[in-house]
């Protein structure tokens, strides 16, 4: 399964809060797997994590979508990041 086409049917409503952890992975006491952030992944890692599965071929995941439903990773952060900061860049230079 790859990022583009993730859809949760029945998302579950344990609170990740509550869960003991990183922000990473946690355990969830209610369905006894360890729980992935998504968005706390690389886009490939957290591809790799879609591909491997879990046990039983049951896999626990949260993710943060964007407004046009894409999966949020680390790196779409990090590469909106490195935009804002050249076009900052590119600002102070047309400034000067």
């Amino acid at each position: 399964m790859r990022l583009s086409s993730l859809r949760i049917a029945e998302p579950c409503h344990a609170d990740w809060g509550a869960m003991s952890g990183d922000a990473r992975s946690r355990h969830c006491e209610h369905c006894r797997l360890q729980v992935i952030d998504l968005s706390e992944l690389s886009r490939a890692e957290a591809e790799q994590v879609l591909a491997r599965g879990g046990p039983d071929g049951r896999l626990c995941v949260r993710y943060t979508q964007d407004a046009d439903g894409e999966v949020v990773t680390r790196t779409t952060r990090e590469t909106q990041l490195v935009g804002l900061l050249r076009r900052l860049a590119a600002q102070k230079l047309g400034a000067t």
